[in-house]
């Protein structure tokens, strides 16, 4: 008789490389298909922008949801002035990166819904036009 061990290994982590190619080749659809059509794709969970935990989003310079992956409820709130566990606001400061730079990274806590508790998160940000920016990211492992 053999016996075999079912072990649950966690999903592998994403990297950065794994989140800034998901958000450019949501850019390269956006203009490929136009923002109406990519946006309602980029929101399907079955429209190739959602990868497990990570998922792509779209906001307007003003913080307005256009596009969200992973919360469709999301879409036309504006999510500007939402603050991280630390006071910071992710959603603003990712446009101001995007529309200033072009496109860049930020850390900030956020809850994770999978781990049940407040992690730190990286994100990807990437200017669209002069009025959209879309992103994803990532959570960091806990420290064991």
């Amino acid at each position: 008789m053999t016996l075999t061990a079912a072990t649950c290994w966690p999903a592998p982590a994403h990297t950065a490389n794994d989140v800034q190619a998901l958000v450019e080749r949501a850019a390269a659809h956006i203009k490929s298909v136009g923002q109406k059509q990519a946006f309602a794709d980029i929101t399907r969970p079955d429209g190739g922008f959602v990868d497990g935990d990570l998922y792509v989003f779209c906001n307007s310079a003003d913080g307005t949801v256009l596009a969200n992956g992973g919360n469709p409820k999301l879409i036309g709130k504006s999510l500007a002035a939402v603050s991280d566990a630390e006071g910071r606001k992710p959603v603003f400061d990712g446009i101001h990166i995007a529309l200033t730079q072009g496109q860049g990274w930020l850390e900030y806590l956020w809850p994770n819904p999978l781990a049940g508790h407040v992690q730190q998160k990286m994100t990807f940000v990437l200017r669209i036009d002069d009025r959209t920016v879309c992103g994803s990211g990532y959570y960091k492992l806990d420290p064991p």
